[in-house]
């Protein structure tokens, strides 16, 4: 809405904004150690941030709705790229399959879209990779943080990055004769963009710890299907094609069925696992192959009867050491 129903071509100032609401709350709300040593170590992280955010608004303002929706499915092709040649991961069939279907359906989108903008699609493509490279580097970096603490350093760290960039491509000086600063109903909604960018960036870096990338960019096309039918609803400049239409839903349903596919797997693994944890052996050797896969020699269950001790030990503080 900011940027197509208003007309308010200033990306960099609308993420400004952003990270100032997102770095401000997650203070108030955690009050953080202030460390110089975290924030250097976080600095790459931020960069990457701060570059995705932009391409991603600069994407946002020159497509539209369903469109910028359909190119972002190639996050996934990335996602699974950089997981592949720098991680090392492999992944199955079925999963190849649904990103297939989903970047499949987004290339029809693509293909038939009538409102076609080189600039809009270059924007889009480029923040496809910085999200990939991003959830990769908010999964593998451990500071010890809460996510809301992670959230504040990395905002904190982007906003000089953002104002000076700001100053560079001259949006704040041509800020000031904005005309939609002058309305109050424009002003609203511009808070209101700057207050969700806490949401879906909390939201992200969450399911990421929790999960891991390459779902986190499949949960998003989920969302996505609700944004692509207001967005051609809301939106003044969706035109409505056939197989454009036939490309974003083709896409939705390998997303919903990667997505189906991973939860069901989850859950049986979390149930299988209860199920083994409930049938291991109180002591001995069996519950030393169950638990560590060893050949359950002396010298390996007397370090995991050692382990065990001083968690008990320490449960038991200040009340003795029990369990031994």
């Amino acid at each position: 809405a900011v940027f197509t129903t208003y007309g308010f071509n200033f990306p960099l100032t609308v993420a400004l904004l952003q990270m100032t609401f997102i770095s401000v709350t997650t203070y108030l709300v955690s009050r953080p150690t202030i460390s110089l040593s975290l924030f250097k170590s976080l600095m790459p992280l931020a960069t990457v941030n701060v570059l995705n955010v932009t391409f991603g608004l600069v994407g946002t303002g020159g497509l539209n709705v369903p469109m910028f929706i359909a190119l972002r499915r190639f996050t996934l092709l990335f996602t699974i790229l950089l997981e592949r040649f720098w991680l090392k991961k492999q992944h199955d069939w079925p999963t190849l399959s649904a990103m297939g279907v989903m970047i499949g359906g987004a290339l029809i989108a693509a293909a038939t879209d009538l409102t076609y903008n080189p600039r809009g699609y270059a924007a889009v493509l480029c923040n496809d990779v910085l999200t990939a490279l991003y959830l990769i580097m908010v999964k593998n970096t451990n500071k010890g943080l809460t996510t809301t603490r992670m959230l504040f350093y990395n905002a904190t760290i982007s906003i000089p990055m953002l104002l000076v960039a700001a100053i560079v491509t001259n949006e704040l000086p041509l800020l000031r004769s904005a005309p939609q600063l002058q309305s109050g109903e424009f002003l609203f909604v511009l808070f209101l963009a700057s207050a969700l960018g806490l949401t879906i960036n909390h939201s992200t870096f969450l399911c990421t710890r929790v999960n891991e990338p390459l779902m986190t960019s499949t949960c998003g096309n989920i969302k996505n299907g609700a944004m692509t039918v207001i967005g051609a609803i809301a939106f003044p400049d969706f035109i409505f094609e056939p197989m454009n239409a036939m490309g974003l839903g083709m896409s939705m349903t390998g997303a919903i069925f990667y997505a189906t596919r991973s939860a069901l797997r989850a859950r049986g693994n979390s149930r299988a696992k209860e199920s083994l944890i409930g049938s291991l052996p109180v002591i001995g050797k069996d519950r030393l192959r169950k638990l560590s896969g060893t050949s359950g020699s002396l010298s390996d269950l007397a370090n995991l009867l050692g382990s065990e001790r001083d968690k008990s030990g320490s449960n038991g503080a200040g009340g003795g050491r029990s369990g031994g």
